[in-house]
């Protein structure tokens, strides 16, 4: 078992040691302004993935219809089988414009939030 006596070798590393610590953790700390863009950071790409995540399902809803029609003009054949055609391609395009409109409304949500920091700092 070691005494609680240091040798002087062990004693100066210590200090230099602990300031580095005392050091790291003051410049770690945030400011309360820089706690809030953090939040309202974090907020928005919550609220942006949410958008994406609502978006997402109901593409694949619509992917998963498309996919359906277009099962049943290949059974059906002949002009019906081109009208399930014409209606699985809309459904098709429809869920890429509910990804686009989706990506475009998460960009505008980080991009508000984004604002709100901004001018806040400036302030």
């Amino acid at each position: 078992m070691r005494s609680a006596r240091y040798t002087m070798d062990e004693v100066p590393m210590r200090r230099p040691v602990a300031l580095v610590v005392i050091a790291l953790i003051a410049a770690c700390q945030r400011t309360p302004e820089q706690q809030q863009a953090d939040r309202l950071r974090a907020d928005a790409q919550q609220r942006a993935s949410a958008i994406e995540n609502q978006a997402g399902v109901e593409a694949n809803r619509l992917d998963q219809e498309a996919d359906v029609l277009a099962n049943q003009a290949k059974q059906a054949g002949g002009f019906t089988g081109q009208r399930l055609n014409v209606r699985a391609d809309a459904l098709n395009k429809e869920a890429k414009i509910v990804r686009k409109q989706a990506d475009l409304k998460a960009d505008a949500v980080k991009e508000a939030a984004d604002a709100r920091i901004k001018a806040s700092e400036s302030r």
